[in-house]
């Protein structure tokens, strides 16, 4: 039975070596994650010392919850890479798919602060072979690898100070004591960057659309609970109060919330549409997180809730990219299923996002109750994002490819999954509620299309993606715009000084692997110095 939680995570390295094949088995190296999460008891568990400095591995029902989102979302990317990528990439594709679906099987299923970090690091290097799979997405691979880089060397130190003054490194002992400012700067700093939080969001906007359907969908739909993941496990919640760093919390996730949704209002390309959405949902997720912090006697049912929330969103946004890759190759009946995944992103009634988010409202504490006010705000919100993505994708393309059975078939399946998702979860009537910000935020669409009609968006309101710290980064280098499907937008050509430091046009040796491990080792033991005291 507890073979079953090696199996998970190390199947899919395993089947690296048949990956260059086009019919190499990247599909069936997640079917162990989904019988883990559906098959094993809840006190199961497995402790593997001689492994690195120590291995252990478990379920518990949040990790259960967030494996089984996961590994069916790894499952669709997988049919969907497998059936509609080609070429002499398509095998590198698949080795960094495999290589990062076993890093985020890993640190879902990791009961300590090292084996999670030894998942995370893995995932999240990985995950750039999704992103430079293209190679006019070069670009947004490195500013995805640059933030990748500085926030796991964050990670890394943060659980280091963590585990010091804690004791241990298993998440119980973690979460036993309150924790430094330092760690908890360091902590929210590497997670905030996996989460988009506001000023933390540059890369997001810009790997999410560069990436291959699969490879964003994996971005979008799993590997981004990571973040949320990360908080639940480090966070003291439940146990010391920490009403001040609760409360910034609450703050971050608000503004992400609503920023999210204008910067993306403002864009031309459904993928970067659709990455802001992530950025705004993330801040509903941090917002909730902040609230477990402040108030420790609500910090189960939030978590509980926040839970819940993260699988909702992984099923809606993996199902929202693969389903938009369908669409580029011409499949019909692809927009009514959109239709559907944005419907449930938006919160709409009987949909899996009017249960999570009704399951939120009934977490909230009681002095915050204010914040079920501001969730309807941002239902509405959500739903002119989702109306803006649909008007994107509204057209067809000229070109129709050859429908890919598989990766149809699985999306099928995705969407009966994102549709049965209220009734799984036992919160059928609660999603009945959600109707009256569904129809404020549809008939705002309404009037804004109406308004809108035949005119172009003003050249000031015009936001490249990566908004504010893109344009503060063109202001600085001469910074080519990065090529994303879609119709392009020009960025200004100023000075060159610093260019090589940003954009690694030049110094080619420090993108080698060698190089730019022996860096980040450094660095990392520069850190670790400082954290022991000099």
């Amino acid at each position: 039975m507890t073979a079953t939680l090696l199996l998970a995570w190390l199947v899919p390295w395993l089947a690296i070596p048949w990956a260059r094949g086009r019919g190499g088995p990247v599909p069936a190296a997640a079917l162990p994650a989904l019988a883990a999460a559906l098959l094993l008891p809840a006190d199961v568990a497995l402790d593997l010392p001689w492994l690195l400095l120590g291995v252990s591995l478990g379920l518990d029902p949040g990790g259960r919850i967030l494996l089984l989102a996961g590994a069916l979302v790894w499952l669709a990317a997988a049919a969907m890479a497998r059936d509609t990528l080609s070429g002499p990439r398509a095998g590198r594709f698949r080795t960094f798919f495999l290589l990062a679906m076993g890093g985020n099987f890993l640190l879902l299923l990791a009961q300590d602060a090292l084996t999670f970090y030894l998942g995370y690091a893995v995932m999240g290097l990985s995950a750039y072979g999704l992103v430079a799979h293209r190679p006019w997405a070069r670009r947004a691979a490195r500013v995805y690898l640059a933030w990748t880089l500085v926030g796991e060397v964050a990670l890394f130190t943060a659980l280091v100070l963590l585990a010091a003054g804690a004791g241990g490194f298993d998440f119980a002992t973690l979460r036993s004591g309150a924790p430094g400012p330092a760690a908890l700067v360091l902590l929210l700093f590497a997670i905030g960057i996996k989460l988009a939080a506001p000023g933390l969001h540059h890369w997001m906007p810009l790997a999410y659309p560069a990436a291959p359907a699969a490879g964003a969908a994996a971005l979008a739909g799993t590997m981004i609970n990571a973040g949320v993941l990360g908080l639940l496990r480090f966070l003291p919640l439940g146990g010391a109060t920490l009403a001040g760093w609760g409360t910034a919390l609450v703050g971050i996730g608000l503004v992400a919330a609503f920023y999210g949704v204008a910067a993306g209002l403002l864009q031309r390309r459904p993928g970067v549409v659709l990455a802001y959405s992530s950025m705004s949902q993330m801040g509903v997720l941090t917002t909730a997180l902040g609230l477990a912090l402040a108030e420790p006697a609500a910090a189960a049912p939030l978590a509980a809730a926040v839970t819940l929330y993260a699988a909702h969103h992984g099923l809606a946004k993996g199902g929202l990219f693969l389903g938009l890759g369908l669409r580029r190759r011409g499949v019909p009946w692809t927009l009514p299923g959109l239709a559907l995944l944005a419907l449930a992103l938006a919160g709409a009634p009987l949909t899996s996002g009017a249960a999570a988010k009704a399951v939120l409202k009934e977490a909230l504490p009681p002095e915050w109750s204010g914040l079920v006010l501001v969730l309807a705000l941002g239902s509405v919100a959500t739903t002119l994002l989702m109306v803006r993505f649909l008007w994107l994708v509204r057209r067809p393309p000229a070109v129709r490819r050859p429908a890919p059975p598989l990766a149809c078939s699985a999306w099928a399946a995705l969407l009966g999954l994102v549709a049965l998702f209220p009734l799984l979860a036992g919160t059928w009537g609660a999603s009945l509620s959600a109707a009256g910000s569904l129809a404020l935020g549809l008939g705002l669409a309404a009037l804004a299309l109406r308004v809108a009609a035949g005119r172009r968006l003003p050249r000031i309101l015009r936001l490249p993606p990566g908004d504010l710290p893109e344009l503060a980064l063109r202001a600085l280098v001469r910074l080519p715009a990065p090529r994303l499907p879609g119709p392009p937008i020009s960025g200004a050509g100023l000075r060159a000084a610093g260019k090589w430091l940003i954009v690694q046009e030049t110094g080619p040796g420090l993108r080698r692997w060698p190089v730019a491990g022996a860096l980040w080792l450094a660095l990392g033991g520069l850190l670790l110095w400082l954290a022991a005291g000099g």
